[in-house]
């Protein structure tokens, strides 16, 4: 954590407000002083939406600093609690309160309590659950904080789900399914991807089951488990959770960004390859993590004229994806080939005067990892631009931006500072940037 003049990735209890209001009936407390509470103002201002933004700051003042914060933390969870009863309330500090040292884990175990005893006491109110953003606000920022968050609340969830349903295994929906996992508030155009993301799957015959956070209910974060994959398009938020839901329920999932006509070929391909490895691996691929078929198990697997002998608790996919009508999904030539050939603008559009007047010229970009890598490969492989500099601020990404960027353009900058972009800039004379606000400023 640093003081600086502009920030690429703001402080870490940014990401956790973000995910917090990005979920329906979910209500975040800001442990923090005055000066600190200008999310509610900038999400209001900048996504329009209309209703309020569901964010509470619990004030550190100077009677704070003489008595301690517990009293009042607790009092602002529990009156929050009786005024909207949400399903979920979350506690997160900032940089300059957590200078206090204070452990909030202790406040959100007696609000908990305070309210399991109001609940025994005959108030008849419902009863939010209460959890701390588990993040470390000096050494993580927005963007980590926020994945970071989301899987914390993806994981309190599920785990919550397990306790009270033991020995239940979930079932997989009949027909092809994917969580959205990563769309957000104050997303770069998060809204519209995620419309160009449902209309994309269904053209391939895939039901979306559950987007999170965005208008997401973490009452319904228990049926996650029955989609077939998840979809994971930013790298910056989704990724560790949808890693988690691989390890814990054997769930594959897609991290390839569909930027461009060839990554998002790159992307239908991966889905093809997951749900064919799906359907031919049938019962097996759908167990838990661990168990392998018995000799009797795989016996009436063979049989083509009974039902298998599955353990019915094992039978994940309600037949769907039943051994005796496995099913081969070819996306190659009924989508990619005819959207590539007949519908995409791309071709078009790299033929048109807007783009030939920077053809061979120079360019820059600079971006979050997803998007500066993306943009870079569209404007290098299906444009014929030239990237002269290719850069990200997620430096807790470098490695993989490397990878990515690598032989589509002349330099890699990875860095956080914006002076730094300024005057490679300056000493490159691009004749166009793509880039965010700062970059705008820079080139005027």
């Amino acid at each position: 954590m640093k003081l600086a003049y502009w920030m690429y990735a703001g402080p870490a209890h940014i990401g956790t407000l973000r995910v917090a209001s990005s979920f329906k009936n979910v209500h975040a407390i800001m442990h923090a002083p005055l000066g600190d509470d200008y999310f509610n103002v900038m999400r209001s201002m900048l996504e329009r939406e209309r209703d309020f933004t569901p964010v509470t700051t619990s004030i550190v003042d100077r009677h704070v600093l003489a008595r301690g914060s517990q009293e009042k933390v607790v009092e602002n969870i529990t009156r929050k609690d009786n005024e909207e009863a949400p399903d979920l309330i979350t506690l997160t500090p900032t940089c300059t309160s957590s200078i206090l040292q204070e452990d909030l884990q202790i406040f959100v175990n007696r609000a908990s309590i305070s309210e399991s005893n109001n609940g025994h006491s005959g108030i008849d109110k419902a009863t939010s659950d209460v959890i701390l953003a588990d993040v470390n606000h000096y050494r993580v920022n927005e963007l980590q904080a926020a994945d970071r968050t989301l899987e914390q609340i993806v994981r309190f969830y599920l785990e919550k789900e397990k306790k009270l349903n033991t020995n239940t295994i979930p079932t997989k929906t009949k027909k092809p399914s994917a969580n959205i996992i990563g769309i957000f508030t104050l997303g770069f155009h998060n809204q519209h991807d995620c419309r160009e993301l449902k209309r994309l799957l269904n053209n391939l015959g895939i039901e979306v089951n559950e987007i999170i956070p965005e208008g997401g209910s973490v009452t319904n974060l228990k049926n996650l488990p029955h989609a077939w994959f998840n979809l994971v398009p930013y790298r910056e938020i989704g990724l560790m959770r949808a890693v988690y839901l691989e390890k814990e329920f054997n769930m594959p999932y897609v991290a390839i960004s569909p930027l461009g006509i060839i990554d998002t070929a790159v992307c239908i391909r991966e889905i093809e390859k997951i749900l064919n490895n799906l359907s031919l691996n049938g019962y097996q691929s759908s167990l838990p993590e661990g168990h392998k078929l018995t000799n009797e198990e795989l016996n009436g697997l063979s049989q083509k004229n009974n039902e298998p002998s599955l353990p019915e608790e094992h039978r994940q996919l309600d037949g769907a994806l039943d051994s005796k009508s496995q099913k081969t999904y070819n996306f190659e030539n009924k989508y990619i080939k005819q959207q590539t050939r007949f519908i995409s603008q791309a071709a078009w559009f790299s033929r048109s005067i807007d783009c030939l007047n920077l053809t061979a010229k120079k360019a820059v970009v600079f971006g979050d990892a997803t998007h500066a890598a993306g943009i870079t490969k569209i404007l290098a492989r299906e444009m014929g631009i030239k990237v002269v500099c290719s850069g990200t601020y997620c430096k807790h990404d470098a490695d993989w931006f490397r990878e990515q960027v690598v032989g589509f353009c002349d330099q890699i900058l990875v860095t956080d500072d914006h002076t730094q972009v300024g005057d490679m800039i300056a000493k490159l004379e691009p004749s166009a940037i793509f880039g965010t606000q700062m970059e705008r400023h820079i080139g005027r």
